[in-house]
């Protein structure tokens, strides 16, 4: 089983609604945001375990308890999952974003990726070397084929970054996570797609070592 799918069994999945009727109140919603947020940061910080040298990683670590604003180019941004030296400024910022129901995701899930645009955009022009990236995580049951190809085609215009001089739109990595209804993490696409959570880490895990870790 590959980390981001143990991870996700030990983190995330007791917190998942099992019923594709299932509401979750307030305090589970919000359980639920913090719980997505630490397995994002767990997973990034297990493939730089995987890429670089433990000493170059001692004075780095990944926050994911509480957001903090960082001031962009036209505003502040808070920022969910980060990263941040004094000389550097910026160096890792990652948004998750979950859509629990059918209802919410058919409304929502366009805001929300553009949403996500704007997030990298306003933090690129003010951090360029920054590792940006987002992610969207839904149920299966909240989507249907042709929606979730329709997400696969969109977030896939998005990646990637390679360039620090491209500030508008782009991300280092950006992950689309899709569960069944029994919490198990799945995958409705192609299996080399980018997009796959564990490509999606292993790339900002890459940037953040080759822009930054490396190099300070």
């Amino acid at each position: 089983m590959r980390t981001t799918d143990k991870l996700w069994n030990e983190l995330v999945k007791p917190r998942v609604p099992d019923r594709a009727d299932a509401k979750l109140d307030k305090k589970e919603q919000q359980d639920l945001t913090v719980i997505l947020q630490q397995w994002v940061a767990s997973c990034i910080q297990y493939e730089l375990e995987q890429l670089a040298d433990p000493n170059l990683l001692k004075h780095w670590e990944i926050i994911w308890k509480g957001k903090r604003s960082f001031m962009g180019a036209v505003r502040w941004q808070e920022v969910d999952v980060w990263m941040a030296d004094e000389d550097a400024g910026l160096v890792l910022a990652v948004d998750p974003k979950h859509f629990q129901s059918k209802d919410s995701l058919g409304k929502n899930w366009k805001n929300g990726h553009n949403d996500l645009v704007a997030f990298a955009s306003n933090l690129h022009e003010r951090f360029p070397m920054c590792a940006v990236g987002g992610v969207i995580a839904l149920p299966e049951w909240a989507s249907t084929t042709a929606i979730l190809s329709q997400m696969h085609s969109i977030c896939f215009r998005s990646i990637t970054r390679e360039k620090p001089s491209n500030a508008y739109g782009k991300f280092e990595g950006f992950a689309l996570v899709v569960y069944n209804l029994d919490g198990d993490l799945i995958w409705p696409f192609k299996q080399d797609s980018p997009l796959k959570p564990c490509a999606a880490f292993k790339s900002l895990a890459e940037k953040l070592i080759a822009r930054t870790i490396s190099v300070i």
